[in-house]
């Protein structure tokens, strides 16, 4: 595009400056060719010598370090003879001032050599090539030019130029789209031999080893095992005087969070994907428990496994197993009873179904889908009389059911201190719904210290016990500072 705008600007500004110059009388085909020159035609036809016509133009030139006689200056008459091809007829016999320069080095004979390989470009059918138009508007001054090489390019330049102003019909391509087009010559196909061989041209060299006796060759195996993690321990602190006008109980909050994934992939059909999270947190209850001074606010024990084998790209057939329970018991306010503990319960989810990973170029935003169209699911109390409380039939210790799961993870690095981790899970028998969502946003101040926030909304209407004034939906928020270190 730039090419273009700069061709019709070209176009423009010559129109003005030519409308005044008066044309010259040296006029030749716009493919004018060297004698022995073998050219391709618009139609890709080899035209050889034999189709070649003669065209002949002559131009007076002043030789102005001519004197003879009384001093007056004499015309020396140059003729120039050229073969043009039949393209001509195809651009109804269109001229253009080839040479232009008035200048005494076109009738010294270095300079009037047959046309060659700088006025390939004048053989060829009319193009537009940008190098013609950035030499006018550089200003090149052919007059202070010693060198005949350049001397022809520059003569070649303005013949195209004034080309484009007076006959741009007749520009039917561009440089670009000749460089696209590729090399005349197709047919060469065979590799280049030698018949003398590189090693019979050493002299004098030893091919015997230096390496003493005793070597041995180590052959070392891929390691296709990643095992990476990441643990924080946060704090929070709230603080109110005896006489705050509106209350409020002093407390301390306590978080320590970890994550370990073991994953393997031998970088052709099989991955196996490994995730340990654990979470626990303690907060300080002030007067609202008498019978202890903290309770857990957060009891997190959960291990998921995905074994996948490649479909397509990044679709794997997976199986997937997950299992959570909880790490320490927790007790009802101000009383000893038990409302849970650890393997009370336990949830399990066996599924088979798809998982598609999928990641950005920089590797800023990736994750995975995994669905599953059915899954068993297992929910297991290991003290029975916690059974009812957790949706098992009371004396029992499990139930047992079926049904669709979906699971997605994401991490997204939002900036370079910035990074969002979220987790979405959903399973249902078709009888309850089980939905959590997990956000955790951590603001990282240097290596080992950040800021973390963590959203985490859960609907879950498996258990009476879990309804309360919003019905079965759940929300805990936490925003805490703390140390942080990831490997």
């Amino acid at each position: 595009m730039q090419k273009y705008l700069l061709f019709l600007t070209f176009i423009f500004i010559s129109i003005v400056a030519l409308s005044q110059e008066q044309k010259d009388s040296l006029l030749v085909d716009s493919i004018a060719m060297a004698k022995d020159t073998v050219v391709v035609v618009k139609d890709s036809t080899i035209v050889t010598e034999d189709s070649l016509r003669i065209a002949e133009a002559t131009e007076e030139h002043i030789v102005k370090d001519t004197v003879v006689g009384d001093k007056k200056t004499i015309k020396q008459t140059v003729t120039w003879q050229y073969r043009a091809d039949s393209i001509a007829t195809v651009y109804q016999k269109a001229f253009l001032v080839l040479l232009q320069h008035r200048n005494s080095r076109l009738a010294n004979p270095p300079y009037l050599k047959p046309l060659d390989v700088y006025s390939m470009r004048i053989a060829m059918p009319p193009t537009f090539y940008a190098s013609s138009v950035l030499q006018q508007f550089n200003a090149s001054d052919i007059d202070k030019c010693v060198d005949p090489q350049l001397i022809r390019m520059y003569m070649v330049n303005n013949a195209l130029a004034k080309l484009y102003v007076r006959q741009p019909e007749l520009v039917k391509q561009t440089d670009e789209q000749v460089k696209k087009a590729g090399t005349l010559r197709n047919d060469v196909h065979g590799s280049l031999t030698t018949e003398t061989k590189l090693t019979d041209k050493v002299v004098n060299v030893s091919l015997d080893s230096d390496m003493k006796e005793g070597v041995q060759l180590v052959t070392r195996r891929p390691n296709f095992w990643k095992i990476k993690g990441n643990g924080s321990l946060q704090f929070s602190q709230n603080y109110f005087s005896e006489n705050w006008f509106q209350g409020g109980n002093n407390n301390y909050t306590i978080l320590a969070r970890g994550t370990v994934n073991i994953n393997f992939d031998n970088k052709q059909n099989v991955s196996w994907e490994n995730r340990i999270d654990a979470e626990l947190g303690y907060q300080t209850t002030g007067d609202t428990d008498k019978q202890r001074s903290a309770r857990p606010t957060s009891n997190l024990l959960r291990l998921t496994t995905k074994l996948g084998y490649k479909a397509y790209k990044t679709l794997y057939y997976t199986t997937q197993v997950q299992a959570s329970t909880q790490l320490v018991p927790q007790y009802q306010t101000n009383t000893k009873n038990i409302i849970s503990s650890f393997l009370s319960p336990m949830n399990m989810t066996i599924s088979v179904g798809l998982d598609y990973k999928f990641a950005t170029k920089n590797n800023n935003f990736s994750g995975s889908v995994y669905v599953a169209p059915c899954s068993y699911n297992m929910r297991y109390v290991d003290r029975k009389s916690l059974a009812s409380r957790h949706g098992v039939e009371k004396g029992k210790h499990a139930y047992h059911n079926f049904g669709p799961s979906i699971n997605i993870n994401a991490t997204w690095k939002i900036t370079k201190d910035i990074s969002w981790r979220t987790r979405i899970y959903w399973i249902s028998n078709l009888s309850y719904t089980n939905i959590e969502w997990e956000n955790n946003i951590n603001f990282s101040i240097n290596k080992y210290m950040s800021a973390q926030m963590q959203l985490y909304p859960k609907f879950d209407d498996s258990s009476k016990s879990n309804k309360g004034d919003a019905g079965y939906l759940m929300f805990k928020e936490w925003l805490s500072l703390g140390m942080n270190y990831s490997w």
